[in-house]
């Protein structure tokens, strides 16, 4: 497994982080999906191994009108 750290930049409520999490649950190869319980910005997402990611993961985010900032991979 795979793990990409985000950052991002809006400030996401409890639905959002939800609905976030669940779009990105439905991303082929995605795993898991964790956010800080100290501070929202911060997000990790695991991953299978596979040709695109974690673009793909970027794009996903994007799509939904974020702007994740890529912490670590």
């Amino acid at each position: 497994m795979h793990t990409i750290q985000l950052y991002i930049d809006e400030n996401l409520n409890a639905n959002q982080i939800d609905e976030l999490r669940t779009t990105l649950m439905g991303v082929p190869h995605v795993v898991d999906v964790e956010f800080s319980v100290r501070d929202s910005h911060d997000m990790l997402v695991e991953y299978e191994e596979h040709r695109g990611m974690p673009m793909d993961i970027l794009h996903s985010l994007r799509s939904v009108g974020l702007h994740p900032d890529v912490v670590s991979a």
